[in-house]
């Protein structure tokens, strides 16, 4: 079976996404933004036996089933500036495309704690409650948000 995530370091292996939230010798610790790609973006872990691992965004894009803004308040008033520090995790509350990997990493720090995680292999990560999510009033999926806007008659296939 492939790992889902192997330390470099001591070499201890997770073998789901769920395995390696879970795990007491793993925390959350940064996030490096990539505003051309947000699932491009990473999240930094710190593990128990000194390592440092990071992780694409996109392995956690499942987590959050909230809303997802179109349009980036980056730079406005509106914009905290969170994503343009490494070691800033609080979460967003700025109506902007980037405020959802802020979510993702709520979830992940605050969630945790909150999820059903059962000694079944098929772990339920859904929070056990829902006030680590935005209300749903914005727009939501198919269309990813990052995505870039084509001009009128061009498909992307």
């Amino acid at each position: 079976m492939r790992a889902f995530q192997e330390c470099l370091s001591c070499g201890k292996k997770w073998f789901s996404r769920e395995d390696f939230l879970v795990d007491p010798s793993i925390e959350i610790i940064g996030y490096q933004v990539n505003f051309d790609d947000l699932l491009a973006g990473t999240f930094l872990f710190n593990h128990s036996c000194g390592a440092t691992l990071s992780l694409s965004v996109r392995y956690f894009n499942g987590l959050y089933e909230g809303p997802i803004f179109a349009d980036r308040a980056t730079g406005s008033d509106e914009c905290p500036e969170y994503c343009l520090y490494q070691d800033q995790l609080d979460k967003c509350s700025a109506r902007c495309e980037c405020a959802y990997v802020r979510n993702i990493i709520d979830i992940v720090k605050i969630g945790r704690k909150r999820w059903n995680v059962s000694s079944s292999p098929n772990r339920d990560l859904r929070p056990l409650t829902s006030d680590i999510r935005p209300p749903t009033s914005v727009l939501r999926h198919p269309r990813p948000p990052f995505a870039a806007q084509l001009p009128a008659g061009m498909s992307r296939f």
